[in-house]
């Protein structure tokens, strides 16, 4: 009976693993914003262009042209994440997948990054949940409920809300909000304040609803949470007083989404008149 007993508890035991590992499945994301040159690696080997909407499958690959204003962004369904590609940039959407365990959401995504830069912005991480962007060097570990941050191919870090994990040297590093890590430190120092507005700038492309490949937005220019427009790219900024001191101060002479020169300031968007 006792056997009967063990025998019957290690079988529910296994049938309950196997449920939870039914109920991981792989999800696509889906590309909200595509300007200049956005392809995606097709079968055999060819590059395809790519437009908004377009869903993104786990293990697409994604690359953005060199010329300047080739950039592409898209949502995960597993989690709350927003992923942009900078220019030049080939990623990898290795693994986007979510289960249920002891009634809590578990969701688990690997982004491999091949060439070029990514900025995300992540949110609502569980305790048991992992989110990894993996270069060829180094792994990058997000952390906590909110993290904004950018990554290179060299692996080098920057973070401007949240702290991520970065595996360097056999040891991993924390990275937090307002500082950086060059690709051969083993210390992270304070961040330029033009690479955190650039983080913004690309979170706020992201955020818009749809973006057609001529870099306006679809719907024209009520986008929500950001209100403040850069004329020369189209870029948003928070509309409660540029809320980050590290835009406050370069608004007007640095171009954040390639850190140099602004060719014009970037000023509040004006809000249509009333109606007579």
């Amino acid at each position: 009976m006792k056997k009967i007993v063990k025998t019957f508890m290690v079988s529910a035991t296994l049938v309950a693993a196997l449920l939870v590992a039914v109920a991981a499945q792989a999800k696509d994301a889906t590309l909200t914003g595509a300007t200049g040159t956005v392809e995606s690696l097709g079968k055999g080997g060819t590059w395809q262009k790519v437009s908004v909407s377009k869903s993104v499958k786990v293990g697409s690959t994604l690359r953005t042209g060199s010329t300047a204003g080739s950039l592409a962004s898209f949502r995960l369904p597993n989690v709350d994440g927003l992923i942009v590609l900078n220019e030049a940039t080939t990623l990898t959407l290795s693994e986007a997948s979510s289960k249920t365990v002891s009634g809590q959401n578990v969701s688990d995504t690997v982004l491999s990054l091949a060439a070029g830069r990514v900025t995300g912005k992540v949110g609502g991480l569980t305790g048991a949940s992992s989110f990894v962007v993996k270069t060829p060097s180094k792994n990058v570990v997000v952390k906590g409920q909110n993290a904004e941050f950018s990554v290179a191919v060299d692996g080098s870090v920057t973070v401007t809300r949240g702290t991520v994990d970065v595996g360097t040297g056999g040891q991993m590093v924390a990275v937090a909000a307002g500082q950086t890590l060059a690709a051969n430190a083993t210390a992270p120092v304070a961040a330029q304040p033009g690479d955190q507005a650039s983080i913004a700038t690309q979170v706020a492309y992201g955020s818009r609803t749809g973006t057609t490949d001529g870099g306006t937005p679809a719907g024209g220019d009520n986008l929500g949470e950001r209100d403040v427009t850069n004329p020369q790219f189209h870029d948003i900024y928070l509309a409660d007083g540029f809320l980050d001191n590290v835009e406050r101060g370069t608004r007007s002479s640095v171009n954040p989404l390639r850190g140099g020169n602004a060719p014009e300031p970037m000023t509040p968007a004006v809000p249509p008149s009333p109606a007579v």
